[in-house]
């Protein structure tokens, strides 16, 4: 969080309180708001979950091997991760969109 807030720093943040307490206070607020407003935590357990399973298993793997420093991949090794990402972002979304629709769904048919 700090190198996307603050990327010019050039002191760690242990040393700078004020970024530090920035820092703090706005993460305390986001999650006090997601509590208040995410009516189960088994909804937001849902999103994350999907979205996490994904980048580990698939995401993850694969732009490590894109970097590749040393030059040790081939190009088809790079071609499968590339294809890896898209499968991974496209099943994501397929879960993501599964979830919000089982979501408003149930909030619908509660609601009748």
């Amino acid at each position: 969080m700090d190198g996307l807030l603050f990327p010019s720093s050039s002191r760690p943040l242990d040393r700078d309180n004020k970024r530090f307490a920035t820092i703090t206070v706005s993460l305390i607020c986001l999650i006090f708001l997601g509590a208040n407003f995410i009516p189960s935590i088994w909804d937001a357990f849902q999103f994350t979950g999907a979205t996490a399973a994904v980048c580990l298993g698939f995401i993850f793997p694969a732009s490590i091997t894109l970097r590749d420093r040393h030059n040790i991949a081939t190009k088809k090794d790079k071609m499968l991760c590339i294809f890896m990402i898209v499968l991974a972002v496209f099943s994501n979304l397929i879960a993501i969109y599964s979830d919000a629709y089982a979501l408003i769904k149930k909030s619908t048919s509660s609601t009748e």
